[in-house]
């Protein structure tokens, strides 16, 4: 969930979905959310999830197992 600021405070209507009240709404919609950073409105998370907005918990973290990932087999040289 989000917090949206309007960039005009007294503003009370609907923007892209969301009703907004004295220039204040707050929203779960992705596509809204990538509307108002775009417009330039504030735009701020509610709640401690991080969504796809920020790093996974475990991130800078390496696995006791080593990389998962290989890297993929390089391809030969040609002859001639």
């Amino acid at each position: 969930m989000y917090q949206v600021t309007t960039p005009v405070k007294e503003f009370n209507g609907q923007v892209a979905g969301v009703w907004f009240v004295d220039g204040e709404a707050t929203t779960d919609s992705e596509g809204a959310v990538a509307y108002f950073r775009r417009h330039g409105y504030d735009v701020n998370p509610l709640d401690d999830e991080q969504g796809d907005d920020g790093p996974p918990d475990d991130a800078g973290t390496t696995s006791p197992d080593g990389p998962q990932a290989t890297k993929p087999a390089g391809r030969s040289r040609s002859k001639g």
